[in-house]
């Protein structure tokens, strides 16, 4: 008997667990048959558009002087007074420096050394006594109504550079300010080590803002085009290449494309779309191929 009643609850026991196994697979089955809602995901859409894009180049350089000038004396003698200082403008004919040229046994009238051009004193090289000759520099100046800027140009770059072409220059010294320049000379050599070609600009400077050992940044314009562009943020990423979503039927689908300039906050396409194309432009981070989008107006 005692037999009889364990048997009985083991096929109970089997019973129990087999029901519980079959309610847990119905519950299953239900849950796996449950319709889910399919998330959809919002996003701005719009076409790439044309627009003309100037490309340009930089390079730097140092401001120069004009003319850098030295001023002697014809007379040998003993320099008796400067006429001049640092930063006189001094212009031709004026008298810059008295030398003294009295000789044993015979006396001279002083001589007067002037000036035969234009320019502003950048040194004053000798002081009152010291005796000079023709040779010994008296007065260094400078002429720096127009200075140049010398940059060196990068070889595959030479081409778009021509006598009296345009270019803007930047200074550290004046930030925000952009000064014309135009090319004035270039050098007929390329130089070997680095590949560039030395190029120099010209600029007005009237008010003498302008002062020669300054770095300065010119910029010259390449030239222009038209070029289809989208937001930045229209570009994804995947293993390293770079894909638009297009828009169909409300999903997206991963179009590979090729980018070129980036322009503020635009990137140009090289290939792999046309105007027409219907694009995610805002939101692109967040999708995966085939997902469903609704439209955002901006």
């Amino acid at each position: 008997m005692k037999k009889i009643i364990v048997i009985l609850c083991s096929v109970a026991l089997l019973f129990f667990i087999g029901y519980r196994a079959y309610e847990n697979f119905q519950a299953k089955q239900a849950a796996m048959n449950q319709i889910v809602p399919e998330k959809i995901i919002p996003v701005r859409s719009g076409h790439a558009i044309r627009r003309e894009i100037i490309d340009k180049f930089k390079a730097s350089g140092n401001i120069k002087a004009d003319a850098d000038i030295l001023l002697y004396s014809k007379a040998s003698g003993k320099i008796s007074k400067n006429l001049v200082h640092l930063g006189t403008v001094v212009n031709p004919g004026m008298v810059v420096a008295i030398i003294n040229r009295d000789e044993i046994g015979y006396t001279y009238n002083p001589f007067e050394v002037k000036s035969d051009v234009k320019g502003i004193v950048a040194q004053v090289m000798q002081n009152p006594g010291t005796m000079i000759t023709p040779n010994t520099p008296l007065i260094s100046m400078v002429d720096i109504d127009i200075v140049k800027v010398t940059i060196n140009v990068d070889e595959v770059k030479v081409r778009f550079i021509e006598i009296g072409k345009e270019a803007t220059v930047s200074l550290e010294a004046f930030p925000g300010e952009v000064f014309s320049a135009r090319v004035s000379n270039i050098s007929p050599i390329c130089n070997p080590q680095n590949r560039t070609v030395e190029v120099e600009l010209k600029m007005p400077n009237p008010r003498h803002r302008l002062k020669p050992g300054m770095y300065a940044e010119a910029e010259i314009i390449e030239g222009k085009r038209n070029a289809l562009i989208i937001p930045v943020a229209a570009v994804v990423e995947r293993l390293g290449k770079k894909y638009i979503f297009s828009i169909i039927d409300g999903r997206v689908k991963l179009v590979p494309v090729m980018v070129g300039k980036v322009i503020s906050d635009n990137i140009e396409i090289v290939s792999g779309i046309n105007e027409t194309d219907y694009i995610v432009t805002f939101g692109a981070d967040r999708l995966e191929e085939n997902d469903k989008v609704s439209i955002v107006k901006s």
